[in-house]
């Protein structure tokens, strides 16, 4: 059996042209990476931006939802002096149009049950919104306020058993849940 020889490879038998060409791959594909990781970044900022402005907009809507429910209640007969808080179940949800798609599948057999040909066809509709600058965005067909999950209500009154249940009924009509999601307490007063 022969033996082969392995061939060592320097670094001249590239020449200077080639070592040119490889160095100047090597930088390029740096480049290239370092913008793309420079890119990933920025979209954990907008994440994390978008993130604050969700969770700062929860909650100023339950924040608006505290005090429009204190401040009618403390207008009902025998109620007092109230304090509120509201926990949610789910933030505020966009419904976007939905994208049409359709996907279809074709195949052929011969007599003997081999295959003749197969065919796959896919087709996708998007609806999006663009402006002026060429910027475009989903197109929202609603906007879902966020759940309420529970409701805690503070409230001088509460002792009379009349009171507690016309609060919790208010509550229950104001945010459609039912009164297990729903404590009314009696307040203590400070004198």
């Amino acid at each position: 059996m022969e033996k082969k020889e392995r061939k060592k490879i320097t670094w001249k038998d590239f020449g200077p042209e080639k070592i040119i060409l490889i160095a100047i791959a090597g930088i390029i594909l740096l480049v290239t990476n370092f913008s793309e990781w420079k890119a990933g970044s920025g979209t954990e900022k907008t994440d994390t931006t978008e993130k604050t402005e969700d969770f700062n907009e929860n909650e100023s809507y339950i924040e608006d939802m505290e005090n429009k429910l204190v401040h009618i209640l403390e207008k009902v007969d025998g109620v007092g002096q109230v304090e509120v808080m509201i926990t949610l179940k789910s933030s505020r949800e966009s419904v976007l149009n939905k994208d049409a798609s359709e996907e279809s599948q074709t195949e052929e057999e011969n007599s003997d049950g081999t295959k003749k040909y197969s065919q796959n066809d896919k087709r996708e509709e998007e609806t999006v919104l663009a402006d002026a600058s060429g910027e475009s965005a989903p197109y929202v067909i609603k906007e879902l306020a966020p759940e309420i999950s529970g409701v805690i209500i503070a409230c001088e009154g509460a002792d009379n058993n009349t009171v507690a249940a016309a609060v919790t009924q208010a509550a229950q009509v104001l945010f459609g849940i039912s009164s297990n999601h729903i404590k009314v307490l009696k307040m203590e007063v400070h004198k």
